[in-house]
């Protein structure tokens, strides 16, 4: 393949690149992308892997296999051009970078220009394009049906349980349980133990949801991400999900408890969640 960065216009899209491969100075990698969704909101997430290797497979039939696979978070503004400028609530001296809509490359070179033009006092003619403080109004509708969906989210207050037990998950899964009032985040690892947390978000209260793919906890309301233990992985919130003792928070069900030893070859060391 030609050097570059390929993408194409389709919803949702998909995207390509090479990559080298450390100490190989012969081949690369094909770096195939794509798939989005709204983190937290993909009931069978594993469901974006196999159509992304049915479009890689479609686009490239010399394809034999796939090395590795992996999701990350994009950070879009309504309008899919980036934050890029004076940080509107923290004074002049202040500026940010963000919002990069999957385009980390082009916006990193734009904002090193822009903001080094803003810091010396230079005019740029980008400066209003991008500045952080805009209010697009092409894109009410947008800002509008984002919103909503967010607010949709925390209806899951009133949703039931995803089961009605801690002893039918299995091990290296994860599942929300309730218990009266409470809302539990309840983990077994692959050793057989039970790890609960509060499910709600430390951020703004929405109700993290299991991701069976990269075995962690998703909040669907605004995009935060924790480890299968709760600890956080991805902001907007920047502390870990509340730990609940072993016997608080819930019923007489939800504790640890020991299974049979791990076959051998098996190390029951429990794999990292990967953002």
């Amino acid at each position: 393949m030609p050097k570059g960065l390929y993408w194409d216009t389709e919803d949702p899209y998909h995207y390509i690149r090479t990559t080298l491969i450390d100490g190989d100075a012969e081949h690369e990698l094909l770096v195939i992308g794509g798939e989005d969704h709204r983190t937290g909101q993909k009931e069978h997430p594993e469901e974006s892997f196999a159509s992304l290797e049915q479009w890689s497979r479609q686009m490239f039939p010399v394809i034999s296999d796939f090395t590795y696979r992996w999701s990350g978070q994009i950070m879009e503004t309504i309008d899919g051009l980036a934050f890029i400028g004076h940080d509107p609530g923290h004074g002049k001296n202040v500026f940010v970078a963000t919002g990069d809509s999957g385009m980390g490359m082009t916006h990193g070179t734009i904002a090193g220009m822009l903001i080094s033009d803003l810091i010396v006092g230079n005019e740029n003619p980008w400066t209003e394009l991008y500045n952080p403080s805009r209010k697009p109004v092409a894109a009410a509708l947008e800002y509008i049906a984002e919103n909503a969906n967010t607010g949709w989210q925390y209806t899951d207050y009133l949703r039931p349980a995803d089961i009605k037990s801690s002893a039918d998950i299995p091990c290296g899964e994860g599942a929300v349980i309730r218990n009266g009032a409470e809302i539990i985040a309840v983990y077994q690892d692959q050793c057989g133990k039970t790890i609960q947390c509060g499910a709600k978000c430390p951020h703004l209260g929405g109700i993290v949801r299991w991701n069976s793919v990269e075995k962690s906890w998703d909040c669907p309301a605004h995009g935060s991400r924790f480890t299968a233990t709760g600890k956080v992985i991805n902001g907007p919130a920047n502390s870990n999900l509340r730990p609940l003792p072993e016997g608080t928070g819930a019923d007489q069900e939800i504790k640890t408890t020991e299974l049979p030893p791990m076959p051998p070859g098996d190390s029951g060391i429990e794999p990292p969640a990967t953002p």
